[in-house]
C-alpha cells in the first residue's frame, strides 16, 4: 500500500493512502523532537492532559459523548521513542464516512474533532486546567515509579540508560521523576504550543475519498513558524565493554547485553543486519533460542532485537542468578558463530521468510500500515513494503557475516535477586 505525499505547511507533511480495504478512516499524527530531559518529561505529560478535555469538549465525558456520536470513533495519544527522537503520537479512527449518512459532513466533523482534542486542550490562554495538570503529574509519577514492577522492562531501561550514559538515547521516553517534580503548568503548555507550531509533523490518513482532507487539515493547522532542525543520532566508539550489576527483590535474574552495530537505517547493510539479528535471536529457530534455552536450559526466555535508528542490538534473557557466567559464554558463542559464517541455508531461508511474512502482514491493519513508516520519517527516507521485501530477498550469507563483523559488545547488565527494595546505581 502506497502513500502520496503533500506538503500542507512549513515542516508539515500529509501522507494519504487511498483504499477501501478497511471500511474505516484512520489518521495518525506524529510530532518529532530531539530527546532532551526537560522537554521529554513535559511531552510525557501531554497524552495524559489532552485526554482530559479540550476547548469544545471540556471533560472526558464530553469527549466520550462526541466520539460516540461519531459512530463510536476512537481517539488516543502516546509517546514513542525512535533513536534519539521523542515522538508525540495522536490516533483517530472512525467508520468510513462514505458508508454513513451525510458522509461529507461526517468526515468534516470527524477530522475537526480529532484536531480539536489533539490541539486545543482545556484551560486558560497560557495553561492547562490546574486541577488536570496536578492530577496528571501524579499519574505520570506513578507510572514512572511503576516501571520497576515489570522487571524485564525495567532491566532493559536501566541497561540502556547505563550503556548510553551522556547520550540522548539514555533518556526514557516519558522523562524522569526529578524533572517531573519541577515542571510548571505554564511551561508545559508553552512547550506544547511550540511543538504544534515549529516541530516536524507528519499526518497519515488511510481510507477512501481522501481528497477533501488536504484543504481541511491545512485549514486546521495553527500558524507555523520556521521548522526546527533536528539532530541525527550520536555515534559512539566502544573502548572496553562495561559490566554492570544491580540487585532487587525478584525471583530470577535478568541479563541484558547491549551491542553497538555501527549500522543504522540509512546504511546499505541495514537489511542484512535485520536478517542476522533474526538468525541470532528473533525467532524460535534462532541460535539463542535453540542453544541457550532449549539445549542448555539456561534461560526462561531469550531473544535479541535491533534499534535501527540508533544502531543498537540488544539481547535479553531471564536466567537463574548462578548461571550467569555460563549463559554469557553460550550467548557470546552465538555471536561469534555468526561472525565466523556459521549460518545454515535453512536458518537463512527461515529467517528471511519470517521477516517477509511479518512485513507483508502489516497490510492487514491500517495502524500497522502507518506505524511501519516511523523509522522512515525520522530518517527522511520512506520505503514501501515491496521495497523492503525486495531488500530482504537480496540478503545473502556473506552479507550477514559482514554486518555482524561490525558488531561490538558495549555493556553487560544484570539485574539479580538480592535483599534490596530497589536497584542500586550499578557497579563496574
Amino acid at each position: 500500500m502506497k502513500f502520496t505525499l503533500r506538503e500542507i505547511g512549513p515542516g508539515v507533511r500529509l501522507h494519504l493512502c487511498e483504499t477501501d480495504k478497511f471500511k474505516s478512516l484512520t489518521c495518525k499524527a506524529f510530532i518529532q523532537q530531539d530527546l532532551k530531559l526537560k522537554e521529554a518529561t513535559s511531552t510525557g505529560l501531554l497524552p495524559l492532559l489532552l485526554r482530559r478535555g479540550s476547548q469544545r469538549f471540556p471533560t472526558t465525558l464530553h469527549i466520550a459523548r462526541e466520539l460516540e456520536d461519531l459512530y463510536a470513533a476512537e481517539f488516543g495519544s502516546d509517546i514513542l521513542k525512535i533513536g534519539e527522537r521523542q515522538i508525540l503520537e495522536f490516533y483517530f479512527q472512525m467508520v468510513d464516512p462514505s458508508l454513513l449518512p451525510e458522509g461529507a459532513r461526517q468526515v468534516k466533523r470527524g477530522i475537526e474533532t480529532f484536531w480539536e482534542i489533539a490541539a486545543h486542550p482545556a484551560g486558560g490562554p497560557d495553561r492547562f486546567v490546574d486541577s488536570f495538570f496536578d492530577q496528571e503529574k501524579q499519574t505520570l509519577e506513578q507510572d514512572l515509579k511503576g516501571l520497576v514492577n515489570d522487571k524485564r522492562s525495567y532491566a532493559l531501561a536501566r541497561a540502556t540508560a547505563l550503556m548510553c550514559q551522556g547520550e540522548p538515547f539514555a533518556i526514557y521516553k516519558y522523562g524522569d521523576l526529578d524533572t517531573l517534580q519541577h515542571l510548571e503548568n505554564s511551561d508545559v503548555y508553552h512547550h506544547y504550543q511550540r511543538l504544534l507550531s515549529a516541530y516536524p509533523m507528519d499526518i497519515f490518513c488511510i481510507g477512501s475519498n481522501l481528497t477533501s482532507l488536504v484543504d481541511l487539515l491545512e485549514s486546521l493547522l495553527p500558524p507555523r513558524q520556521e521548522p526546527v532542525e533536528l539532530e541525527p543520532a550520536q555515534g559512539v566508539k566502544v573502548l572496553e565493554p562495561k559490566f554492570l550489576e544491580e540487585t532487587m527483590d525478584l525471583q530470577q535474574a535478568v541479563l541484558v547485553m547491549g551491542y553497538r552495530t555501527n549500522c543504522t537505517y540509512l546504511d546499505e547493510d541495514y537489511y542484512a543486519l535485520l536478517v542476522a539479528n533474526g538468525i541470532l535471536g528473533g525467532f524460535a529457530h534462532s541460535k539463542l533460542f535453540v542453544n541457550v534455552r532449549e539445549k542448555a536450559s539456561l534461560a526462561y526466555y531469550v531473544g535479541s532485537s535491533i534499534e535501527g535508528a540508533k544502531g543498537l542490538l540488544t539481547i535479553t534473557a531471564g536466567i537463574s542468578g548462578d548461571t550467569q557466567d555460563q549463559a554469557l559464554e553460550i550467548i557470546q558463542q552465538q555471536i561469534h558463530a555468526l561472525q565466523a559464517g556459521q549460518i545454515t541455508p535453512e536458518e537463512l531461508y527461515q529467517t528471511k521468510r519470517g521477516l517477509i511474512s511479518a512485513m507483508t502482514s502489516v497490510n492487514d491493519n491500517p495502524a500497522g500500515v502507518i506505524d511501519r513508516n516511523l523509522i522512515g520519517i525520522v530518517h527522511g527516507q520512506m520505503r514501501t513494503v515491496d521495497q523492503v521485501v525486495e531488500a530482504l530477498h537480496r540478503v545473502q550469507h556473506e552479507d550477514c557475516v559482514r554486518v555482524m563483523d561490525r558488531v561490538q559488545l558495549d555493556t553487560v547488565y544484570t539485574l539479580r535477586p538480592g535483599p534490596k527494595e530497589g536497584a542500586d546505581h550499578g557497579e563496574n
